[in-house]
């Protein structure tokens, strides 16, 4: 590299960190590049996250948002400032994380990645309406296309040229007579009946018309074939007169209206009118001219389930509605109704309705001593609507008189028991009302666009046939939209539909949704922070992920990104490492420099990287030593009717690209069948024939990357149970005892004990009106979240609050002497989460530390039964050296008898993997097979598997390694 290079290099502008103490942070210093690609990488709890998201992106949003105004930023969310001596060089921040995408019902991929906006936009450019009852095209017609159509009828067919008016009353009927004469209209026609307003008399017209009613005015005669100027000005004149309706009078009993020239007119074939005149209407609006249904003008908002012009009346745009369900209202149907079959009425508070039915079904001829599920439809029916006419108010009734009182909170959620969402009747799920729906590009409405696959949308829109006007109007559109697509297929997520609510997604299919629209933002000069953008992304779909990530930095933006996964950090042009390990060990950088000094450093990340260090291959593979659990015939989603026989007592994967099937299997089917059969619960599942097996397993166990809790209340000590130990130490302490404390005294969710200006928050919430909330300490405890008299009881020294700022290795060497907070405290360090702090939030837990933590209180509870584990991408979050932790915690409980089937998409786990299912080879409808099954050698060795391809090149370099 010559000189002018580095000094180039050296004036790079650069956002200069100085003196960070965020969390575990320790007074860090650190120089981060503009305009280029940085990963931050390190292993799981070492302050990746303080660096990235809690100073960086806090600080940039913070600076922000203080240059809006005071009424602004009270709409705004706002961050805390970091705790840091001096930043420098630090643009608008945007972050794109897990935890940030809203996930409403309302919210889809669609609305998330802001292409639903440009596609209404295009569809209301295109969009033809075909009527929902006849199915013809709805014309939009003018003067010159009457006329033209006037040219091509036969020439001996009579007809006139006509509008017509109505009225109310006697008055009302002579006042507009009495403006069409004098407006020089000399003809009208009452019932087939033609009268002059000039020549006949005026008693004779008022007694042929109607008083209240409507009559046709004719504004010409003439035959067909005609083309004169004074046609056309006679069409223009009813179209005017007619408020934008006009029709043409025809003799239908003319020989020359065939059926041909009937579907001509766009009327069913054999159509009559008045005593041999058929009126044929034609609108200067939407119209249909065989139904007479009057359609909108297409623009985006009709297209929209957001805006009462586009939405379903029946469920408002949600596509479900809540209904009674009787499998909630009899969850038991062994039961017979003497017995308490019905669930709503076997609470206290409503036991009085089973007496009534009970005094009454003499009368009403129910049987009170069958089964429920033998009743019969009518005994059924009479059950859920009532017999009114015997004072018997049934299921429909009760609920009804609930409904009158929902303004209380308790009959609100006693509501919600009882009933579940549905797929709405009236517009079959697509949120859309019949008008809307009526309009098509290419034969798909609307909603169907939406449902198709994005791949396929996008090749669909492409082979779109428009005329010239059309690609004038809808060329920006268009591109926008096909640009929109090309972003959500450059994260790999071409295998949705635009119509999926974002609450279905798994967090990083919602993560790569938001990153998606921040590519089609067209920001420049911004710092974009995302938050491992590569979870849940099958390595096959990294390298696409990788480009688009690129292409932020190419507008001169400067991506921060967490990251693990390997091909992401080889990508990157700054590599930032923090730790060298998890908790009070980590929060220093460790390394910061490019890709190639970091293959010179002896960093933990830099060994993984380059091979000098890797997981342990295993001696030997374990065999099926539990038996086979054998799922038949899985129909649900894109599965495609498949068998899938998953050995027990092994370390078992299911593989698969991004959206092949792997979670409809393990989770929404394998779980629901499980669960269905060893619990009471009941589970919905999507469709199977059957399971076998199940004599096999006590229990099944979910462990998904759902929150564990959303209160700040809840920490790792409460999860595992070990808080309960730790109070009763404090209560056998000879000062609790002295003053006759309990247990519970040294709970902050307790009155006994919590501060009483807090309630147990440590912080206080201040309400500053139209300025954004304050959060500040509670000045009575200095957040330490109890009452004095609590925290003067000390052993060994530190009372409760202190206590709960021990780490998990620090509180096991505290309590040594206590062999049953021990036992809870080992778990947590056996699942690798031994740097967290025991009073540490559980809304703070990244989600792969959320899945450890349940794996954790399972084995802090030290069950005996047999239990198979159902895990989502476990390794989600943490870094190769963590995955060894993770193998161990996974060795622990297959010793102890129970079975594992993970659902994964890294290779280190792979490679270590007993046996490997692996679903596919494609995407949605190219997948839900299986594709391979057996052990990672097998895999590796099947040419269709794309699973197989990566794992077979992962497992030759590392050998070669």
């Amino acid at each position: 590299m010559g000189k002018n290079a580095r000094d180039s290099e050296q004036k790079k502008p650069e956002i200069k960190l100085r003196g960070v103490r965020v969390h575990n942070l320790k007074n860090v210093d650190v120089d981060i590049p503009r305009g280029c690609l940085i990963a931050i990488c390190g292993v799981s709890g070492s302050g990746k996250t303080s660096l990235a998201i809690d100073t960086l992106y806090a600080e940039g949003q913070r600076r922000y948002i203080e240059s809006f105004s005071a009424y602004t930023r009270q709409f705004l969310e706002r961050l805390d400032k970091p705790d840091y001596d001096r930043i420098d060089g630090l643009p608008p921040a945007l972050a794109v994380t897990r935890g940030n995408a809203p996930r409403g019902n309302r919210t889809t991929v669609g609305t998330a990645s802001e292409t639903l906006d440009y596609l209404r936009l295009l569809f209301a450019k295109l969009a033809e309406p075909i009527c929902f009852q006849c199915q013809r095209p709805v014309l939009r017609y003018s003067a010159q296309s009457v006329s033209k159509l006037i040219e091509t009828l036969p020439q001996a067919l009579r007809l006139m040229i006509g509008f017509e008016v109505s009225w109310v009353g006697v008055a009302d009927r002579a006042e507009v007579l009495a403006e069409l004469q004098a407006a020089g209209f000399v003809r009208i026609m009452v019932a087939g009946q033609i009268f002059n307003l000039g020549q006949d008399a005026r008693l004779q017209v008022a007694d042929a018309v109607p008083v209240d009613g409507s009559v046709w005015v004719i504004v010409d005669r003439l035959r067909g074939g005609e083309q004169s100027d004074r046609m056309t000005e006679s069409i223009e004149a009813a179209f005017e007169r007619g408020a934008g309706e006009m029709a043409l009078l025809l003799d239908s009993q003319s020989p020359e209206m065939d059926d041909r020239k009937f579907e001509l007119l766009g009327r069913a074939p054999g159509a009559t009118g008045l005593d041999g005149w058929l009126p044929i209407r034609f609108s200067q609006n939407l119209r249909c001219s065989n139904c007479g249904i009057n359609y909108p003008d297409p623009q985006p908002r009709l297209f929209s389930f957001n805006s009462p012009l586009g939405a379903c009346p029946t469920c408002e745009g949600f596509g479900d509605t809540v209904e009674l369900d009787m499998k909630l209202v009899v969850p038991d149907t062994s039961k017979s109704l003497r017995e308490g079959a019905i669930a709503p009425w076997s609470t206290p508070a409503y036991s009085h309705h089973v007496d009534e039915l009970l005094d009454m079904a003499g009368e009403l001829e129910l049987p009170l001593d069958v089964p429920f599920k033998k009743l019969s439809k009518k005994h059924v029916r009479l059950v859920i609507e009532g017999e009114p006419s015997k004072g018997f108010a049934g299921l429909n009734g009760f609920f009804a008189a609930l409904e009158r009182k929902k303004y209380k909170m308790h009959i609100r959620v006693y509501l919600s028991r009882w009933r579940s969402y549905r797929r709405c009747e009236q517009c079959g799920g697509s949120r859309l009302n019949q008008l809307a729906l009526a309009f098509q590009v290419a034969g798909k409405n609307f909603a169907e666009l939406c449902e198709m696959e994005i791949e396929r949308l996008a090749e669909f829109l492409e082979a779109v046939p428009v005329n010239s006007s059309q690609e004038i109007i809808a060329h920006d559109p268009y591109e926008h939209v096909q640009a929109r697509l090309g972003y959500l297929l450059e994260v790999g997520l071409g295998y949705l539909s635009l119509n999926r609510t974002l609450r279905t997604l798994s967090g990083g299919e919602a993560q790569r949704t938001s990153l998606s629209a921040a590519l089609g933002s067209s920001l420049v000069n911004m710092l974009y922070v995302l938050d491992e953008p590569s979870v849940g992304l099958h390595p096959h779909d990294v390298a696409q992920l990788s480009g688009a990530i690129e292409r932020l930095t190419k507008r001169g933006n400067t991506v921060v990104m967490i990251e693990h996964e390997e091909m992401l950090l080889k990508a990157a042009d700054w590599i930032v490492e923090v730790g060298p390990a998890a908790g009070d060990k980590g929060g220093e950088i460790v390394f910061s420099g490019t890709l190639q000094q970091l293959q010179k450093s002896r960093t933990l990340t830099g060994e993984y990287l380059f091979g000098s260090r890797q997981l342990p291959f295993p001696a030997f593979r374990r065999t099926p030593s539990k038996g086979v659990l054998r799922l038949t015939g899985c129909r649900g989603n894109n599965l495609k009717n498949i068998d899938v026989d998953f050995p027990l007592g092994v370390l078992c994967l299911v593989t698969g690209v991004s959206g092949s099937g792997k979670s409809s299997l393990v989770q929404d089917t394998l779980y629901g069948a499980l669960a269905n059969r060893l619990s009471t619960q009941m589970v919905e599942t999507l469709p199977f024939e059957s399971i076998e097996g199940c004599g096999l397993l006590d229990e099944c166990i979910l462990v998904d990357q759902s929150p564990i809790s959303r209160s700040p209340r809840s920490n790792p000590v409460t999860y595992v149970k070990a808080f309960d130990e730790i109070r009763k130490v404090f209560a056998e302490t000879i000062d609790a005892r002295t003053r006759n404390m309990s247990a519970s005294h040294f709970s902050f969710n307790n009155e006994l004990g919590y501060c009483q200006n807090c309630k147990g928050d440590g912080v206080l919430q201040i309400d500053m009106q139209f300025l954004a909330d304050v959060t500040m300490t509670c000045s009575d405890c200095g957040g330490d979240r109890y009452r004095r008299e609590i925290l003067n009881v000390r052993y060994r020294d530190r009372n409760i609050a202190e206590v709960l700022q021990l780490s998990v290795s620090e509180a096991r060497q505290f309590f040594r002497g206590s062999a049953k907070v021990q036992q809870k405290l080992k778990v947590l360090s056996d699942v690798g989460l031994d740097y967290l702090r025991l009073g540490q939030a559980a809304t703070t837990l990244s989600s792969g530390e959320g899945q450890r933590l349940k794996m954790a209180a399972y084995l802090a509870s030290a069950s005996r039964r047999r239990t198979l584990f159902l895990l989502d991408e476990p390794t989600s979050g943490l870094h190769t050296n963590d995955i060894v932790q993770l193998l161990d915690c996974f060795d622990a409980l297959l010793e102890a008898g129970h079975s594992l089937i993970v659902v994964e998409h890294n290779l280190h786990l792979m490679a270590v993997a007993d046996h490997i299912i692996d679903i596919g080879p494609g995407p949605a409808g190219s997948g839900g097979r299986v594709v391979a099954s057996g052990t990672p050698e097998e895999i590796a060795q099947c040419k269709e598997s794309i699973t197989g391809a990566h794992l077979g090149e992962f497992l030759r370099t590392r050998r070669q390694e």
